[in-house]
């Protein structure tokens, strides 16, 4: 049972003593110093960046690729601090900063019960230490700097972690405990429709705590009360899919790619190597542990249930057709809090001494490479570049070259009396809409089969209007045919920007003026 081994200690006034505050002061040292850096970054957005905060425009319950919470926050953040990058990312720090409090919550109680008078040396270790691992994972540092929908489901997810253990510990009622779960639940899933690994992941610990005959405070009345709450909560996207003919979930099934199928077992082991980079090497190496989970403690079994599972999917994913690195993140929660749970152990002396020194020795050096790895994007972050670890093709150049191109681009609406763009690709139009914001200038996709492909093909596709001047950007130094625009004559304009050692951002534009045909 969680706490039965574990060492009382008297906690100071408040609960709190020096090492709890440090811990914190250590996590808002990092969360401000992000934060700075920021405002300080001279790159420019992403184009999934510049696109949610386009959709979060107009308040909605669903957009065309992605639930609506990460463009609600970005709406939030753009209209209390203004019209900047730093302002679109700035909640990203601060909703990880706010997730590692919930693990440090939830690693407590994952190690003492609900009869422990005050918190127990190992409970302590485990708190702390799982806040310390999360604000220091890779993953969460570039997350940091990247508005994506990651952040909000990690938040989301890691509350309904909490709530879950609450039940487990004794911390929770049962009934409240997994309608708090499953409103988390449904929250992440307002972000991300990752967050449905948890229901899984809950109907999978029942089923082996039934099959090995444990008992258990998640009862499948419990279960029925997380699902009903996780439903209530992602409902206004539910219905916004099903009044739009399930458009989002129709483009994450074209995100899978099954169609183009590899069998790629060298995908699926470049996967999971992936994972070394977003975890950190010694972090991901140790959290391989959780695969001898303890039959019997129930806990130990939902942190299992909640993470492997994910990992495991996403590698058959990687097999079948392909998976980028941050797709199981949804994995980190459980495993930051077993990692913490197992490293506060040896912290604690709860086995023979070269056990435990040996513990306590991983336990400073796993988040010492981590926070070392902080302080390097945390550089990498201010400054916009790599430096001399910059490889060719340089990973960071998306982030570049946006405005130059707008400025160019508006020089020529200028000359040609236009307020119309018709961009060449998703990522032009939704970075140039962020630039023209405010300015009067309409940006449009020419949608060249029908068949709409993107927000911009669904919502902002050219139509003809008689007489309308226009730009239009392309890759090719002749105009393309399109019937109802007469181009103009002439060697068109060109804009072209370096954005990394080995490539330009290189886009002609070309002027036309629309027919009444």
């Amino acid at each position: 049972m969680p706490g039965a081994n574990a060492t009382p200690v008297s906690p100071s006034v408040g609960g709190w003593n020096g090492a709890d505050r440090l811990c914190l002061g250590l996590l808002f040292t990092i969360t401000i110093l992000r934060c700075f850096a920021l405002v300080a970054s001279p790159l420019e957005l992403g184009v999934d960046e510049a696109q949610y905060w386009l959709w979060g425009t107009t308040f909605d319950f669903g957009y065309y690729t992605k639930p609506p919470l990460t463009s609600w926050i970005i709406a939030l953040a753009h209209g209390m601090l203004g019209h900047h990058e730093w302002a679109v990312r700035m909640p990203a720090p601060l909703l990880h900063l706010a997730t590692s409090l919930v693990l440090w919550r939830a690693a407590i109680w994952s190690v003492d019960g609900a009869a422990t008078l005050a918190p127990s040396t190992a409970a302590l270790h485990a708190g702390r230490l799982a806040a310390i691992l999360w604000i220091s994972l890779p993953a969460v540092g570039v997350g940091s700097f990247v508005m994506s929908t990651d952040t909000p489901l990690l938040l989301g997810w890691s509350a309904g972690l909490l709530g879950l253990v609450g039940v487990l510990s004794g911390r929770l009622a049962p009934r409240y405990g997994m309608a708090l779960a499953g409103a988390g639940f449904g929250a992440a899933m307002l972000a991300k429709y990752a967050a449905i690994y948890g229901l899984a992941g809950l109907g999978l610990f029942m089923i082996l705590m039934r099959a090995q005959r444990n008992s258990t405070a998640i009862t499948p009345g419990g279960v029925l009360v997380f699902a009903l709450a996780m439903l209530i909560v992602a409902s206004p996207n539910i219905l916004w899919n099903l009044m739009n003919e399930l458009a989002t979930v129709r483009h994450l099934g074209d995100n899978a790619n099954l169609d183009r199928q590899s069998y790629s077992l060298g995908n699926s082991l470049g996967f999971l190597g992936a994972q070394f980079a977003t975890a950190g090497p010694l972090v991901f190496a140790l959290m391989f542990g959780v695969l001898r989970a303890r039959n019997r403690d129930p806990v130990d079994r939902l942190l299992l249930c909640l993470s492997v599972p994910v990992i495991a999917v996403i590698m058959l994913q990687a097999f079948l057709s392909e998976a980028n690195a941050n797709w199981a993140l949804a994995a980190m929660p459980a495993l930051v809090i077993w990692l913490a749970r197992w490293l506060a152990g040896g912290m604690a002396g709860r086995m023979a001494g070269g056990m435990a020194t040996g513990r306590r020795w991983l336990a400073l050096a796993a988040p010492a490479i981590n926070l070392c790895i902080t302080a390097v994007l945390l550089a990498v972050t201010a400054a916009g570049t790599l430096g001399p670890l910059t490889p060719q093709s340089d990973p960071l150049r998306r982030l570049r070259g946006w405005q130059e191109l707008a400025a160019d681009t508006s020089d020529v609406l200028r000359h040609h009396q236009a307020t119309t763009v018709i961009a060449d690709r998703r990522a032009s139009a939704a970075l140039l809409t962020w630039h023209f914001h405010g300015r009067g200038i309409e940006v449009l996709v020419h949608d060249a089969d029908g068949v709409p492909t993107n927000h911009f093909e669904q919502n902002l596709a050219w139509t003809a209007q008689p007489a309308r001047r226009l730009v239009m950007l392309d890759g090719r130094n002749t105009p393309p045919e399109i019937e109802g625009i007469i181009w103009s004559g002439g060697e068109p304009a060109r804009s072209k920007t370096k954005i990394s050692a080995r490539r330009d951002r290189a886009l002609y534009l070309h002027t036309g003026v629309e027919t009444a045909d």
